[in-house]
């Protein structure tokens, strides 16, 4: 069985678990929301892209998106 529960409490989470512990059942949390584990691993990927160009100096920055687009 799947139960899907949005945005839940610690509290319930702990609750959660207590519960399935006397049953003998499994669980497995997902904290990646509508996102699947794919696409969280991309956006992570990016994100230290962009951070370690950021410490190099190498990012480049736009005042508008009018600018981007005359990179582009």
């Amino acid at each position: 069985m799947t139960v899907v529960i949005n945005n839940a409490s610690g509290t319930l989470v702990q609750a959660l678990k207590a519960m399935v512990k006397l049953d003998g059942a499994s669980l497995s949390l997902d904290d990646y929301g509508y996102y699947s584990k794919k696409t969280v691993k991309s956006i992570l990927k990016a994100d230290k892209e962009i951070e370690r160009k950021r410490k190099k100096g190498t990012l480049k920055l736009y005042n508008t998106v009018d600018d981007m687009f005359g990179d582009l």
